[in-house]
């Protein structure tokens, strides 16, 4: 008698094979070495498994692990030569994996600092920009269970849910992939403007030098934190935030600019489809800037970037005419209410100007009409002698005036922006520096992955903060696999100067030269494994034969073709296991 089965594999085999190469399960376990009382698998290796299970399935719950290893467990047992049970990742023991790993800060610091390095080593990272970010993530815990002072609590929410507990995450990447290498869970209720400074530090840490710009948003350029950098031998490239007296000098600088600006174009190394390009204007202005660290004097020069992007233009001058528009329509359906005079009126209208921020652009008049009209002093049919009074009817129209000269003014003030970094003109010049700071999607793309893309962090189920924490540490490994892997295969198409197709469903014909990691890994969808028993045997097979694009694919990732060779054949040791239920 033989029976068989069928198992998918996918991506199961590229995905493994990738978290192997990057040394994942023997850094973890040198890291966190298990306790005597910790069986089977280690550390390490539970990890490898957990984060396969995520990037795979696409789903971080820990119930959901169990049932997975089952359907894939001879395809398991073959990649990794362990010995899989359920037992090995029931949700219980992925906890005490989550809560080891996210208990101990300076283990997480001492993984990440030597991951990276290995990393930048064994892929030749570019290490010549960095950035860090941070982002909220909104949980619906209930608030009683949030302890004072600790990760979870009320904060300022970036995806605007100021009602709901929230942590923060950090993360540093290196240009041009956005590879993170470095990551932090904070609690919700801090401040972003004191982090970027440590994050500064621990990045040049792990790379090993401090000759790197960090790019980062406007929270970061505070005096004390570019002053400190300068000062330790660093380079920064931060906005300035538009508060205080900055929009006013930025207004004058305008106006009368200090130097002649000149028009901004890309250059050949922005891309064959921005070749030659404006993407706007510029002028830059030298100062020296002096503050106190600590018992001393500090000084330094500094260069603004005063940059308007003709993009960035364009979209705040629709907005401002959009909010002009709207204000207008809300205005002239205004009419008076019962016993309402016409000030009373004009302050309604004006609340509505202010309240879609034009009252600088919109002045507001009431027109007034008069209609009089006879009342007949008694009762009763009135005839021609009856005696009566004029009665006066106000009647009142609320109109809206454009301030064109006022709103052309401040059109002309729309996509300036004030740039500051204390690197010289000959190593960035102004177009290079508009350039890096517009490349900042690329560690909002990791956050991207963690709120809405393949690596989603929420809904979260956990509660304790040393298991998010834990998550966290995974799932940013997680995101490591995806970008690298973009970073291999785009290298790769740059250097051979040629492109991939066949990722697009229903356009074959589309080819890219930056193809995602998720297109990369959904071509590999569709793979299974025959796994047969005869008598005392067990056989299994890859049934499909991999398509000329699958194997292009694992060309360009450098991953030998032999990964995809899933034959076997083994003494069976208890058929009933093999078509257990997960209860």
């Amino acid at each position: 008698m033989s029976t068989s089965k069928i198992e998918r594999v996918d991506d199961i085999p590229l995905i493994f094979h990738w978290l192997m190469k990057m040394r994942v399960a023997e850094l973890i376990d040198r890291i966190w070495p298990a306790h005597g009382n910790w069986k089977g698998l280690s550390y390490g290796q539970l990890a490898v498994l957990f984060i396969t299970y995520v990037v795979h399935s696409l789903n971080h719950r820990l119930s959901g692990m169990e049932a997975w290893l089952v359907s894939h467990r001879r395809l398991l047992e073959q990649l990794t030569g362990w010995s899989l049970e359920r037992t090995e990742v029931t949700d219980d023991r992925l906890g005490l994996l989550l809560s080891e790993l996210g208990g101990d800060a300076e283990r997480i610091a001492a993984y990440q600092a030597e991951q990276g390095q290995q990393l930048i080593r064994a892929y030749e990272l570019p290490m010549k920009v960095a950035r860090y970010d941070t982002t909220s993530f909104n949980v619906y815990h209930a608030p009683e269970g949030a302890e004072p002072g600790g990760l979870l609590a009320f904060g300022h929410s970036k995806d605007k849910r100021p009602d709901l507990l929230q942590f923060k995450q950090g993360l540093g990447t290196l240009d041009p992939a956005g590879v993170p290498i470095f990551t932090e869970t904070l609690p919700g209720n801090g401040a972003d403007d004191p982090l970027y400074l440590g994050a500064w530090r621990t990045l040049g840490q792990t790379l090993g030098h401090k000759d790197f710009l960090l790019v980062a948003d406007c929270k970061a350029a505070a005096i004390e934190t570019r002053a400190t950098i300068a000062q330790e031998g660093g380079r920064y490239l931060f906005p300035v935030p538009l508060t205080g007296k900055t929009p006013e000098a930025l207004a004058d600088w305008i106006r009368q600019p200090p130097v002649e600006p000149r028009d901004l174009v890309l250059d050949a190394e922005a891309g064959a489809a921005g070749e030659g390009k404006r993407i706007g204007r510029g002028f830059e202005v030298e100062k020296t800037l002096t503050v106190e660290l600590g018992q001393q004097t500090y000084q330094w020069k500094e260069r603004w970037l005063a940059i308007r992007s003709d993009n960035h233009a364009k979209r705040q001058k629709k907005q401002l005419i959009k909010r002009v528009e709207t204000a207008e329509k809300e205005v002239k359906k205004l009419y008076p209410k019962a016993d309402e005079g016409a000030q009373e009126l004009a302050a309604r209208a004006n609340k509505v100007i202010e309240k879609h921020e034009v009252s600088d652009f919109l002045s507001v008049s009431i027109g007034e009409r008069i209609e009089y009209r006879k009342r007949y002093l008694k009762r009763g049919r009135p005839g021609p002698t009856s005696p009566y009074e004029r009665q006066a009817i106000h009647e009142y129209q609320c109109r809206s005036q454009r301030q064109e000269e006022a709103l052309d003014a401040q059109c002309d003030l729309l996509g300036w922006r004030i740039y500051v970094t204390n690197t010289p003109a000959e190593r960035m010049s102004l177009e290079q520096s508009l350039k890096y700071y517009r490349d900042e999607w690329t560690v909002e793309r990791g956050f991207h992955r963690f709120k809405q893309g393949c690596l989603p962090v929420l809904p979260l189920f956990i509660r304790l903060p040393e298991r998010i924490k834990g998550l966290m540490v995974l799932l940013f490994i997680a995101l490591q696999v995806l970008t690298l892997m973009e970073f291999v295969v785009r290298r790769e198409l740059a250097e051979n100067q040629e492109k991939v197709a066949g990722l697009v469903p229903g356009n074959p014909k589309m080819a890219t030269a930056r193809p995602t990691a998720e297109k990369l890994l959904s071509q590999f969808k569709e793979l299974h494994l025959l796994i047969e028993y005869k008598g005392s045997e067990i056989t299994g097979r890859l049934v499909e034969r991999l398509s000329p694009l699958q194997e292009k694919i694992l060309t360009l990732l450098k991953v030998p073709h032999e990964l995809y060779n899933l034959s076997f054949s083994k003494p069976m040791v208890n058929l009933c296991t093999e078509f257990s239920a997960v209860a």
